[in-house]
This record gives C-alpha cells, structure tokens and sequence, in this order.
C-alpha cells in the first residue's frame, strides 16, 4: 500500500490556496460526498441540522474541486499530466 496523505485543509485555506472565493467553493463543493474527498465537522456540541459545519476537503477533495470549478466555467483544460497519471491505476506485477 503506497504512502496516503490524512491532511485535511479547510474550506478558507483552499480558498486562498486556488484565489478563488469561499461562497463559490462551498457552492461548487454541495454536491460533494466523503468519498470525494469533502467532509463536514461541526465545533459546536450538540450540533443539529441548523449547526454551522466547517467544510473540509483532502488534497483528492482538492483536484476534485478544481475539476469542478473547470467544468462549470467551461475550462476545457484536462488535468495536468501528474494528477492523470497519479489517479492512473498501476497494474499489478506478477512475481516469477
């Protein structure tokens, strides 16, 4: 199993990171699921559904954002080269 990064970045830190305004990242992040790399916390105890959640997102939730961010601007630009070949699955070496 190869080396995973547990970082998480919240929705402020991204938003300076990409220039980008924290209105329109949590827009674009709605639609967002864990699995995508975008997770909610709350810092208030009890929290409830009217709770204010601070919006987190892996360095994955992050290429997902961007990816977002592209097609809703009509940004016809793939990915980079690295991030294509890193989301590439690797092929399994068979041992003699």
């Amino acid at each position: 199993m190869g080396y995973r990064n547990s970082a998480l970045y919240t929705l402020k830190y991204v938003a300076t990171m990409l220039n980008e305004d924290e209105d329109f990242l949590r827009e674009c992040s709605i639609e967002m699921f864990s699995e995508d790399g975008c997770v909610s916390a709350y810092d208030d105890y009890p929290a409830s559904e009217l709770s204010e959640h601070i919006v987190l997102f892996t360095e994955v939730g992050i290429e997902n954002l961007q990816q977002i961010i592209r097609n809703l601007r009509g940004d016809a630009n793939p990915p980079s080269k690295l991030v294509a070949e890193r989301n590439r699955k690797k092929p399994r070496l068979l041992r003699p």
